[in-house]
């Protein structure tokens, strides 16, 4: 099941996440609408995910994820048909709050709950494996959808990527998602009330606020470069080829850092590579606020930021069940990812305005720094209470 769900990701992201950005210049130019409402649809859109995560995550746990994952895909692929033929805003609106919805049933969170369903804890090497493929997501489609705009438009652009949610995605998630639960293994059903004291318990816990505050930082630091690295450098006159390699290095660096963990790195420990990407992307950002924008730079900016967030995406994925269990995986997965799309949506808004009532890129890059030294801090606040907490129990 794994490699035909992490090649369904690489479709789900590229369609429904990293599309957005490209269409927004065709549609402003069409359809007269400002590039500030037609962004706002976005971050409307990513705030209903975040409020979908945890019921999404809740059912997971109690019903398994196939109907609700291909479900997801079947209605992506039909809102990305009636995207292909909107005409007002108020439609535009309405229909990126659905997709938000269908978006929680079917990106990253959803299989890694399947994967930890079906793996318990040897989850860390299929969870390794699959984003291996996933990183690839936005340089497999940024290209494809940069010649389907001039040679199509937008509208029969969009038709080709609703094809691919309705007939690969859809198959996919209905013949490769298990049910609930471990091939060939009895699994009882979960009880309510269990996993309610389950979550009350993780939400006071220390660890579970510092990864909160770990992800959701990087979370905000990682939208916010997507949206703003093009503009902002072009501001600064780098050519255009230039950042576009830069864009496109980060996908198959991220892949190298998660190939090297899947060989001479799968013996490391989650507090190991944490402080190391915690450390690795501000490093990058401050290559961004003090280093001449020529390519040579940009590639070092590329290489730290793609290491980081290729690790931190596995990182997201394994260390809430190692840190704080495996029961009820699926709706901590949905708590931690709630205040995550929040700051995935408001990011390049934020960012937008700093750029718009300064027009400095360094400015810029300080507030994305700052947001990410925010990310370390909570890191290290996580692994001070796990080792706080394991003590205890020794000395127990």
């Amino acid at each position: 099941m794994l490699w035909p769900l992490s090649l369904a990701q690489v479709a789900s992201w590229g369609t429904l996440y990293y599309s957005f950005s490209l269409f927004a210049g065709p549609m402003s130019r069409e359809l007269g609408w400002p590039s500030t409402a037609i962004n706002g649809a976005l971050t409307a859109g990513l705030l209903v995910t975040g409020l979908m995560a945890y019921p999404v995550g809740t059912l997971f746990d109690r019903h398994g994820a196939r109907w609700l994952m291909t479900g997801g895909s079947l209605g992506a692929g039909l809102g990305l048909l009636v995207w292909s033929r909107i005409t007002t805003l108020p439609q535009f609106y309405l229909l990126w709050l659905v997709l938000g919805a269908l978006m929680s049933c079917v990106l990253i969170e959803a299989v890694f709950a399947v994967i930890h369903q079906q793996f318990g804890a040897q989850a860390r090497r299929a969870v390794t494996a699959m984003t291996m493929v996933t990183g690839f997501s936005g340089t497999v489609f940024v290209p494809l959808i940069g010649h389907l705009l001039p040679a199509l438009g937008w509208r029969q652009s969009l038709e080709i990527l609703a094809a691919f949610n309705l007939f690969f995605c859809v198959p996919v998630h209905f013949f490769f998602t298990p049910p609930r639960g471990r091939t060939n293994q009895p699994v009882p059903i979960p009880d309510a009330r269990a996993g309610r004291a389950v979550m009350r318990k993780r939400l006071r816990n220390p660890i579970f606020w510092g990864l909160v505050c770990w992800y959701t930082s990087y979370s905000l630091t990682a939208s916010s470069l997507i949206f703003q690295l093009v503009p902002v450098l072009s501001a600064e006159q780098v050519p255009n080829g230039d950042i576009l390699l830069c864009f496109a290095l980060i996908g198959p660096v991220q892949v190298l850092s998660r190939l090297i963990m899947v060989t001479v790195g799968r013996g490391a420990s989650i507090v190991s590579l944490g402080a190391m990407t915690s450390t690795i992307v501000p490093l990058g950002l401050l290559v961004l606020i003090f280093a001449p924008p020529s390519f040579p730079w940009l590639c070092v900016f590329a290489v730290c930021f793609g290491v980081g967030h290729g690790v931190t995406t596995i990182l997201r994925g394994v260390a809430p069940a190692e840190w704080l269990g495996h029961d009820y995986y699926a709706r901590t997965m949905g708590a931690i990812a709630l205040p995550m799309m929040f700051a995935m949506a408001v990011a390049p808004l934020l960012s937008a305005s700093v750029w718009t009532a300064t027009g400095s890129p360094r400015a810029v890059w300080l507030v994305i720094l700052a947001g990410s030294l925010v990310g370390s801090a909570g890191y290290w606040f996580a692994v001070y209470s796990l080792r706080q907490q394991r003590a205890a129990t020794r000395a127990d």
